[in-house]
């Protein structure tokens, strides 16, 4: 089948829903809102609005509610160029949503509002011939049946699959994944990159050799460890580790860092056949990027990292 789409992905999406205010309230206490925003966020997402900002044909996978908050992610899909076309709009449901409460000092609380569409995505209403006709898929395997299914047919179908483990596995356990419908669901990947706390949660360890090792009897791609200050660590398909520190900036806010980072990664490793070693280093430069500005989609530009990268040198 012909591959007219560079990136399929399924996974998180949400808006953040901001509140600033002039102090955390105490246990019955009170304090004094002075501005409300809103901000598109989740994960996967953010991947897909990175490889998007990278110059990929992108498109996305997921369910929102008919309400004025769904409304606003489509919107911000649209705007970044990625297809909504396959997305799923529940009616009369609410869409997943944080709601953060940030007082003058910088300190915030975060809630979140799973809302009742995002996980009644089902395998039935997905586009399997959207995820066929893409080069890449990739996923954060959430909703679980819809990502599985999606795998499959992605895998099927002679593309590029990517698991992007964002949450550890208390949280995924949280959302009715167990750790062995993950294990059993890396032999259909082919570069699995999970967070730090997923990473230890799945492996029961917390060295890196010995969780190659252990995740080596599941899958057999790429492994990729973001470690946040300590840079990234990969191992290939024959088990041979590559390295990248983080680029020095002046960080602001290392929200949505790793998003950049998996998404520059996809991006030169899986769309440009770039090396490991070389897609590890552009992908930790747009992670510093993203640090360098307020919010998870403050992320470069294929221009602005091309910019980054010179001046660097």
């Amino acid at each position: 089948m012909e591959k007219i789409i560079d990136v399929c992905g399924l996974g998180t999406l949400a808006m953040d829903v901001l509140m600033k205010v002039d102090m955390l309230p105490k246990e019955d206490g009170f304090c004094l809102v002075r501005s409300n925003s809103k901000q598109p966020g989740g994960s996967g997402t953010n991947v897909i609005v990175q490889l998007s900002r990278l110059t990929a044909k992108c498109g996305y996978i997921g369910a929102v509610g008919d309400d004025d908050l769904g409304k606003e992610v489509l919107k911000s899909l649209e705007a970044e160029k990625v297809s909504t076309a396959d997305m799923i709009i529940k009616e009369g449901k609410t869409t997943l949503h944080t709601e953060i409460v940030i007082d003058d000092a910088g300190r915030k609380f975060i809630m979140l509002n799973m809302g009742d569409a995002f996980l009644e995505l089902s395998a039935e209403e997905i586009n399997i011939q959207s995820i066929k006709r893409a080069r890449v898929f990739y996923t954060d395997f959430l909703p679980k049946e819809a990502a599985l299914m999606a795998l499959k047919a992605a895998k099927e179908a002679d593309a590029k699959t990517v698991f992007n483990m964002q949450a550890g596995l208390e949280t995924m356990e949280g959302l009715k994944v167990t750790k062995n419908e993950i294990l059993d669901a890396l032999q259909y990947v082919d570069v699995f990159a999970p967070c730090r706390e997923g990473l230890y949660g799945l492996t029961g360890t917390t060295n890196l050799e010995e969780c190659a090792g252990f995740l080596r009897h599941y899958c057999k791609g790429i492994l990729l460890f973001t470690l946040g200050k300590e840079g990234s660590v990969a191992y290939d398909e024959q088990g041979k580790a590559y390295y990248a520190s983080i680029y020095p900036v002046d960080a602001i806010d290392t929200t949505g860092a790793g998003d950049s980072y998996i998404g520059a990664f996809l991006y030169q490793y899986c769309l440009k056949n770039e090396t490991i070693q070389e897609s590890m280093e552009f992908a930790a430069l747009c992670a510093g990027y993203t640090c360098t500005g307020i919010g998870a989609r403050h992320t470069p530009t294929l221009e602005e990292a091309i910019n980054m990268k010179a001046n660097i040198r």
